[in-house]
């Protein structure tokens, strides 16, 4: 899913995009007695929500136009990270020439967390999530 984001720091248009990584679901959600559909509807809202997020974080450094980097991030429905952010595997290339731009991504991160408001979509305080968040400026 590709979506128009928030405008950057310096008027350009930053575009983001989450694709589910992988979502391991706790018991607590399925006791909801949820349709598989409900779930994946508010797993899509919940990583929204932290893709958002982050944006909101994120400050691109200046000269890092139409750039791209893929973070994958581990979370709890309470918005606590289970672990550290890694840069994914197919941006390790790019993040090592792009210092700046790794940095600016993993400082996003930093200034966000705890992710808000995730109860209130329905996460349960201990469930666990895993999305790839693409930052692209």
């Amino acid at each position: 899913m590709i979506s128009p984001g928030p405008t950057g720091t310096h008027g350009r248009m930053i575009r983001f995009a989450v694709l589910f990584a992988t979502l391991l679901l706790t018991s607590p959600v399925l006791a909801q007695g949820l349709s598989a559909d409900a779930i994946a509807k508010q797993n899509q809202a919940i990583a929204i929500r932290v893709q958002q997020q982050l944006m909101a974080c994120w400050i691109v450094p200046p000269g890092e136009e139409d750039q791209r980097l893929a973070l994958d991030i581990a979370f709890f429905g309470d918005g606590r990270l289970d672990g550290e952010a890694m840069l994914a595997p197919e941006s390790a290339k790019a993040a090592s020439k792009r210092g700046a731009l790794t940095d600016s991504v993993l400082a996003a991160v930093d200034r966000c967390v705890p992710f808000e408001g995730l109860e209130a979509l329905g996460a349960e305080a201990d469930e666990r999530f895993s999305v790839t968040v693409y930052f692209q400026s």
